[in-house]
């Protein structure tokens, strides 16, 4: 029987076996996923069982594969120590993934493990030495490793990041897979590739049955940086022209959709003061729920943009014109940002910070306009914010502030609003104050003020007394607005959605 045949249907029916087995322990180890309210908005406790099911599974349907064919891979060491290098830090990335599932690592401390996995595969011969885009080589020399290792762990994060749906992850690490086995054989002809990037997609295959929304289990973080892990690595493996330079222009292509999402989601992070580690509901597919988007619709229109960008790799590699590719990632792109599906926010945010930038650099002294800029920027949601932004704009002019921002983040109702305000500097920058002001509302954090400028004249304590009453009114429209947006809320409440009971409308708010 051909190995390719025998990889996949193997670590299928091994993930259709083993995975009620994995949930079982999972729900007594307390490995599982419990709604709260606000980000995690499923109805029921589920078990966080896929990463451990796809790694039995990849291994069965590996041992299966050399069972069947014991000498495929005895004329190519490489091959060999490529598979022992990928079972090594797969193994560590699952253990790293339930550990965060069952208490919750924080961001470094996850982070520290991945570069781990991937300094793990360093040795495997996958080490990015020199690359080729459009033909023009690249050399890193010295820096091959540290360029290797911050690919593996932008493939890691991609599919971690991607996964909050039913079945979300699990489609598009099928499809890429499937692209990857594509580009093996066109490429390179690599068995071990083929047959690891096949037991992929039929692990993942068997695991959809329990994944598919609504999911009786989830990838859960082991199982999602799992696939990142393995997709990413093979990708990197599968792309080498004689082992000499690699093409990057394809996997890039195969990644495109995962690598899209991560990038926008620390623009969005990143330029509304937040740190990259924060979370919220901006991803891709927080954007397409919005849109109206769900259960198999939403598994659809991902797969097919994944699809897209993966097929254009495989043709890119058929007719070797990496132009093919990269036409098939901007068409995807194109249709997210053109039809404001995703990316079109974070595009604006970052094209308001790069202009601005610019005119710091050209703007002419003569005629400097009090007020810098005045920009605002509706993430998400359909709620109109501009009269609480506007009070906030009119009480930084009247204490003479230099610079506002203010981020509303409500995930649980979508709404996500960003605006920045800058004035002419009335006050040297160290003898300027700043200050982060949390905006809580019923003990639920709804966003922040940033303020920067410089103290008033007379009694520093009556100043700040000054400022602090000059927040009420913008106090009393920020309860206000929020309270019609659950009222919204109410009326266009789902079944699905949780009830209202732990959003009430609060009594007050702390500012």
């Amino acid at each position: 029987m051909n190995p390719s045949v025998i990889s996949f249907f193997s670590a299928l029916a091994c993930s259709v076996i083993s995975a009620p087995i994995v949930a079982l322990v999972a729900r007594r180890l307390g490995v599982v996923d419990r709604p709260d309210g606000q980000r995690k908005l499923h109805a029921r406790t589920v078990p966080l069982a896929g990463g451990p099911t796809v790694l039995i599974s990849l291994f069965v349907g590996l041992a299966a594969t050399l069972w069947m064919h014991p000498t495929l891979l005895l004329p190519t060491y490489a091959d060999i120590r490529f598979l022992v290098s990928l079972g090594l830090a797969g193994t560590l990335i699952v253990v790293l993934g339930i550990l965060d599932d069952k208490i919750g690592l924080r961001g470094r401390q996850k982070l520290f493990g991945q570069v781990l996995a991937a300094l793990i595969m360093i040795p495997s011969g996958i080490a990015i030495r020199k690359i080729q885009v459009f033909g023009i080589p690249i050399e890193f020399g010295d820096f091959s490793a540290i360029v290797t290792v911050f690919w593996i762990l932008g493939a890691i994060n991609a599919l971690n990041l991607i996964d909050g749906v039913d079945g979300l992850a699990s489609t598009i690490g099928i499809v890429l897979s499937l692209s990857v086995a594509g580009v093996t054989v066109i490429l390179t002809d690599r068995i071990d590739g083929l047959i690891i990037s096949l037991a992929l997609a039929g692990a993942l295959s068997g695991f959809l049955i329990f994944n598919f929304p609504p999911a009786r289990m989830f990838l859960g973080d082991s199982g999602s940086m799992l696939i990142g892990l393995v997709v990413g690595c093979v990708a990197l493996k599968c792309s080498f022209k004689q082992y000499a330079a690699m093409a990057l222009v394809m996997p890039t292509a195969i990644c495109a959709i995962p690598i899209f999402d991560v990038a926008m989601a620390i623009v969005r992070r990143r330029l509304t003061g937040r740190s990259i580690y924060s979370t919220d509901r901006g991803h891709l597919h927080h954007c397409l729920v919005r849109q109206g988007h769900s259960g198999f619709r939403l598994l659809l229109v991902v797969g097919s943009l994944c699809g897209l960008t993966g097929l254009s790799a495989v043709a890119a590699a058929r007719y070797n014109k990496e132009m093919i590719a990269v036409l098939g990632v901007a068409t995807a792109l194109a249709i997210l940002v053109a039809t404001r599906s995703f990316g079109a926010a974070e595009l604006t945010l970052l094209t308001n910070r790069v202009r601005r930038f610019a005119g710091s650099l050209f703007r002419k002294p003569e005629g400097i306009k009090p007020v810098l800029h005045d920009e605002q920027v509706q993430l998400h949601g359909k709620q109109e914010w501009y009269q609480l932004w506007q009070t906030l704009t009119e009480f930084a002019d009247r204490f003479e502030m230099d610079e506002v921002e203010l981020l509303v983040n409500i995930p649980s109702v979508g709404e996500e609003y960003h605006a920045s305000w800058r004035s002419t500097s009335k006050v040297e920058q160290h003898d300027a104050w700043r200050s982060e002001i949390p905006l809580i509302i019923n003990g639920q954090r709804v966003g922040h003020i940033k303020v920067l400028g410089g103290c008033g004249k007379g009694s520093i304590c009556e100043w700040m007394s000054d400022l602090i009453g000059g927040l009420r009114p913008f106090e009393t429209q920020l309860i206000e607005l929020i309270g019609e947006v659950h009222e919204k809320y109410a009326t266009r409440k789902s079944p699905s959605m949780p009830e209202l009971g732990s959003l009430q409308l609060p009594q007050q708010a702390t500012v």
